[in-house]
């Protein structure tokens, strides 16, 4: 179950799914809230992440191109959370 809950591939209705048809737990509005909570904490960790995975890659002189490859972003993407981050000398 925890399988379920934790992977990337599913969707929550997928999750909740599972929780409920082969665990046979049955799936109550506060469950499916907490769940849904749970999925969008682990997604802002993954985005967290990457974006300091994308800064720490700036900062060491990579190019936008090569930061999109690797990040599998678009170079645009890639600009917008660099500007985002950067903080602004006066």
């Amino acid at each position: 179950m925890l399988g379920a809950l934790l992977s990337k591939q599913l969707s929550v209705d997928e999750k909740l799914n599972i929780i409920e048809k082969e665990y046979d737990i049955p799936v109550e509005t506060g469950i499916r809230k907490e769940v849904v909570t749970m999925c969008n904490l682990s997604q802002g960790i993954r985005e967290d992440a990457q974006v300091e995975f994308i800064l720490n890659m700036h900062k060491k002189g990579y190019t936008f191109e090569q930061i999109a490859d690797v990040a599998e972003r678009s170079v645009e993407e890639i600009k917008a959370i660099i500007e985002k981050r950067e903080p602004v000398l006066a």
